[in-house]
């Protein structure tokens, strides 16, 4: 693993860096199926904090609960639910962080992902954020087109049926997303609205309106009366299953078999078991995808973090880039701004062209475009495109070829008729004919012969 600190490039122009980092560079450029992997490092700049640094959301959970709270890791595990002091913490911390992402503007790692997205390079983006900053720069984030009409108390029967298109999401939230909550009990969804933010800010759980719509009703009709849920981050906490855990499964295996040429791995500690698994299978099918390409620069892991990775990531990784990632990704251009043509020439990205265009053009790389529209200096001449006259087989005779060509002008002069042409003729004006029907025809047209008995 090659480590590359941005500071240094910066201050001293470090000549290895500045070498590693064109590396990172060309493998960005020439990569055609990228996977990308995110965590709450890249929301930093938006003004959400991250979780595990020193200002970061455990450690200042710890300071401002004191008393509850003696790890900010507790606050996000799901049996909080079963202290009632937890549970006040958790839903006005839940209420503070709704607001905060809502103040919450993308960032430029997020515009990064959307443009790998627009000029066909991303084959999907992992990410373990709850802010759904994803959806906002325009990544689809859920499984099906109409998500909503399946989001019911039955919608896992109902999604068995329908077809699911693994093209369509193009960034997965491995750890749900704060913009809707969660009945406990009915599992009906619901918008996280402001409205509800507030009632979240105080600490009190808020009650399930179609639980309480149910009650209502069996109390009108005189049944009993039910247990009425309540709302909850519809999100994934420590030692909970994902309900979607199988989609999301099936998505990974079905990314893998695409052969991915490039993993991106940006602001994430290498903390969570399943991430770390995910992690180590993809980039052992990137690295198994630089054997089989041809194309340079391809095959690489790349890691962007503040903080350096744990032990035993050295041959995961091949390069390390530390520092900040809006940063990082500023210096990755997804394509070349000047790509040298085959004739000498350079054509620019800034030129007003589309970029796909651009590549196509300027990819040595033989494509459909090139072979209908070759380069200039491929064009045949006029001397080469002319137009000659088709020679005729050489079996038939001369006779026929001259009358051939002067087609059009007069009346073509007669044909001389040869031997074989006679041997053909004659054999299809008079056909063979068996010898038992030939002596039976001398028979009947024989004349008839006076009898030799006198009269």
């Amino acid at each position: 693993m090659q480590r590359l600190v941005l500071s240094e490039l910066s201050v001293s122009g470090d000549t290895e860096t500045s070498t590693g980092l064109a590396q990172v560079q060309r493998a960005v450029q020439a990569s055609q199926r990228c996977l990308v992997i995110t965590g709450a490092g890249i929301s930093v700049s938006s003004g959400i904090p991250d979780f595990r640094s020193p200002t970061g959301l455990f450690h200042q959970l710890k300071q401002k609960y004191p008393s509850s709270v003696t790890n900010g890791r507790d606050l996000f595990d799901a049996t909080l639910f079963h202290d009632a002091s937890m549970v006040n913490v958790f839903y006005s911390f839940m209420g503070e962080l709704r607001t905060l992402i809502d103040r919450a503007t993308c960032t430029p790692t997020h515009a990064f992902i959307k443009r790998l997205d627009e000029h066909g390079k991303l084959l999907r983006c992992y990410t373990q954020n709850i802010d759904s900053l994803e959806k906002r720069v325009g990544l689809e984030t859920a499984f099906v087109q109409d998500e909503d009409a399946v989001d019911s108390a039955d919608s896992a029967s109902k999604r068995r049926k329908q077809t699911m298109d693994k093209k369509f999401t193009r960034a997965v939230q491995l750890h749900g997303d704060l913009d809707t909550l969660i009945c406990t009990i009915c599992h009906t969804k619901c918008p996280f609205s402001h409205k509800l933010a507030l009632e979240f800010r105080e600490g009190t759980p808020p009650p399930c309106p179609r639980c309480k719509e149910i009650e209502v009703i069996r109390g009108i009709v005189g049944k009993r009366s039910q247990t009425t849920g309540v709302l909850r981050p519809d999100i994934v906490l420590y030692n909970e299953m994902h309900p979607q855990g199988e989609l999301i499964g099936s998505l990974n295996e079905y990314d893998l078999k695409r052969r991915p040429d490039l993993l991106i791995v940006i602001g994430t500690s290498l903390k969570i078991p399943g991430i770390k698994r995910m992690i180590r299978e993809m980039s052992r099918c990137v690295h198994d995808s630089a054997q089989r390409t041809q194309r340079a620069g391809a095959g690489k892991v790349i890691f962007i973090n503040r903080d350096e990775p744990p032990r035993g990531w050295d041959d995961v990784f091949d390069y390390f880039i530390e520092g900040d990632a809006d940063h990082a990704v500023n210096l990755l251009p997804i394509h070349r701004d000047k790509v040298a043509l085959n004739d000498g020439e350079s054509c620019s990205a800034e030129s007003g062209q589309d970029p796909m265009s651009i590549t196509r053009i300027c990819n040595p790389v033989m494509s459909i475009d090139r072979i209908c529209n070759p380069p200039v200096d491929h064009v045949p001449s006029a001397k080469s495109t002319a137009k000659k006259p088709k020679s005729l087989p050489s079996i038939l005779p001369p006779a026929r070829v001259s009358g051939l060509r002067k087609r059009g002008s007069g009346k073509p002069p007669a044909r001389k008729i040869t031997s074989m042409m006679k041997v053909v003729k004659s054999s299809i004006a008079k056909p063979k004919i068996p010898d038992v029907l030939r002596r039976s025809q001398r028979t009947r047209q024989r004349p008839p012969t006076a009898s030799p008995l006198p009269s």
